[in-house]
């Protein structure tokens, strides 16, 4: 499952002794909140952020940034498509592809009541949405369902 806060804190900050790139406090918020501890993806975005840096001019290369967060999501959805067609693939329904999807178009942090869910998808919602708990996909909260990891909840955009 998903590393404690201080440990997907110390991998995205000093995932190595004498790790030489710092990160501004808001940027290792930010990939900790993409990723929320979960380590594939927290290796995944940190990675891209790394190669990212290694690219710039030598003077800004030390400081990862909210920018260079930014910048490296497209890169991690893309190198880690693997990863993400697997749950699409070989862990959820069609039914549960498409709660996902659209839970998904709500928007980072949106949630969506389990009514709306039922109107939308039927009698077969609510075992979706157990199944999509289960695998930790999304989660119940502020009265509805969301996902638990923004980085999944961009692929499915």
């Amino acid at each position: 499952s998903y590393l404690k806060d201080h440990e997907a804190r110390q991998l995205i900050e000093r995932p190595v002794k004498d790790f030489t790139l710092g990160y501004e406090q808001n940027a290792a918020d930010r990939a900790y909140n993409l990723t929320r501890g979960h380590p594939f993806l927290v290796q995944l975005l940190c990675g891209e952020i790394v190669a990212l840096k290694n690219e710039q001019d030598p003077a800004v290369r030390r400081l990862a940034t909210l920018t260079d967060v930014e910048a490296a999501i497209p890169e991690a959805l893309q190198s880690g498509a693997l990863f993400f067609a697997d749950i699409d693939g070989n862990q959820i329904d069609n039914t549960q592809r498409n709660v996902l999807k659209f839970i998904a178009a709500q928007g980072e942090g949106k949630t969506v009541s389990k009514s709306v869910l039922c109107q939308e998808f039927g009698e077969a919602t609510e075992e979706a949405i157990a199944h999509l708990i289960r695998r930790e996909l999304i989660e119940e909260k502020d009265g509805g369902y969301g996902f638990q990891v923004e980085l999944i909840r961009r692929w499915f955009v």
